[in-house]
């Protein structure tokens, strides 16, 4: 038996220990590099997967190749001899020429890197899988699918991809593109009868980025142009990344063999930031903008801003520091407290999460044990969702944490859940009531 048929007959036996998407997410990639007696070498394309296949896998693969082999395997994951299409070769096929009626890279920001990103246990999956890319690991996670909420840094993510190819891969045809100028494009090539400029445009790059993939929803016309940009260039192994406030599974009225297709390659979140993340992210970017932050006035901003959108913390620094210059006062900790009065959050009263559930049940008239039941009426659902939402955005929870306190719902239920009530709030006067209530009832 080769060592391609070993690794195989391995795959197998994972399967008894492991569900089939980790299986080929994360080890059908790997070989075999060397098999000499009881000691294994596994081959992985990159230090993303050595270390998935060191922290979390490789107990089992040790066990798979003792059933597969019968002996007591000694196995190491090292980096690097996996035979893949390389940037550099795929360079060589490039003419070097422009995007075609774009101009090279335009869209990008060149102040969105790898560099000034702050990197933490919210968003660690994506940047890795976004920075191997842009190292030139193509055609592996295609399409590279982000989601996650407002402002939590997936377009700045996408943008270091873009700026990152075009450094080391000059003659590379890299796009980024809004789903609303896409959809804008269409409609315009359409009107003055140039669709075959459009779908050149679009379909003659190396790589497209693709912010904002959600509003596509609804857009039946446009959905179809995007679903054959999407194949073209598939199909010619271009690299394709997409981002998302939602999974591909709960983005509304999108066609499910686009949703499929978003779920060939690799999905990546991005959760909200920790106070020590959102600590860091103030610190970083004061430094680019040449302001001399204090490590206590970012920490009192990131534990007293009532947001988790990195955005808006951006724009509460260039409030302090306008504030502070216009007052010739230096960054202290008082001078935040008036120049953010509007966005600090009021700590007169502590609530603990058990509050929060309670005050949820007495309100909607339901029982705890309800909640945390798997029923799924709306009379339970609805409730639970609200109590998943207030314990994210005021306790700053976990989506583990929460998942636990409701019977040990997983990650993507509770995000799912979470998601669902933010996206109505602005619109829905009825959630808007509920939720000022509970919180007047909580913290005044």
């Amino acid at each position: 038996m080769d060592e391609s048929s070993i690794w195989e007959e391995v795959l197998k036996n994972l399967q008894k220990e492991l569900g089939e998407s980790e299986i080929k997410t994360w080890l059908e990639p790997l070989t075999i590099g060397e098999l000499r007696g009881d000691m294994i070498t596994l081959t992985a394309p990159n230090k993303f997967y050595k270390k998935w296949a060191d922290d979390k896998f490789l107990v089992y693969i040790k066990k798979a190749f003792n059933e597969t082999l019968g002996i007591d395997a000694d196995v190491t994951v090292v980096v690097g001899g996996v035979k893949r299409t390389s940037a550099s070769e795929g360079t060589k096929k490039q003419s070097g020429a422009p995007v075609y009626g774009h101009k090279n890279g335009s869209g990008l920001n060149k102040d969105y890197t790898f560099e000034n990103f702050v990197v933490g246990g919210s968003n660690e999956f994506s940047y890795s899988a976004c920075e191997a890319v842009s190292e030139g690991q193509f055609m592996q996670y295609n399409p590279l699918f982000i989601y996650s909420g407002s402002g939590l840094g997936k377009t700045h993510l996408m943008h270091a991809v873009g700026n990152r190819i075009l450094e080391k891969f000059p003659k590379m045809k890299v796009l980024y593109i809004t789903s609303e100028t896409f959809a804008n494009d269409m409609i315009n090539s359409l009107r003055t009868r140039k669709m075959e400029e459009f779908q050149n445009r679009y379909r003659t790059i190396d790589v497209l980025l693709f912010d904002d993939v959600q509003f596509l929803s609804g857009k039946q016309r446009t959905t179809e142009e995007f679903f054959n940009t999407f194949n073209a260039l598939y199909d010619n192994q271009k690299q394709i990344i997409i981002t998302s406030d939602k999974t591909p599974a709960e983005i509304p009225d999108m066609e499910e063999r686009l949703k499929s297709r978003f779920s060939w390659g690799l999905i990546a979140d991005i959760q909200a930031p920790s106070t020590e993340e959102k600590t860091a992210i103030l610190m970083k970017r004061a430094e680019f903008m040449g302001l001399k932050l204090p490590g206590e006035v970012a920490l009192f901003i990131a534990e007293n801003m009532m947001t988790q959108n990195i955005r808006e913390l951006m724009g509460a620094l260039v409030r302090l520091s306008a504030f502070g210059s216009f007052h010739k006062r230096s960054m202290t900790i008082d001078l935040a407290k008036e120049a953010l009065e509007k966005f600090i959050a009021k700590k007169d009263k502590v609530v603990s999460s058990e509050e929060i559930i309670n005050a949820v049940c007495k309100y909607f008239g339901v029982k705890l044990a309800d909640l945390r039941s798997k029923k799924r009426t709306k009379s339970i659902s609805f409730p639970r969702q609200i109590s998943m939402y207030m314990l994210r955005e005021k306790q700053n929870m976990s989506l583990q944490e929460i998942g636990s306190i409701f019977g040990g719902r997983d990650h993507s239920t509770v995000l799912h859940a979470v998601n669902s009530i933010a996206s109505k709030y602005d619109e829905n006067k009825e959630i808007q009531l509920i939720i000022s209530t509970l919180e007047k009832d909580l913290y005044s």
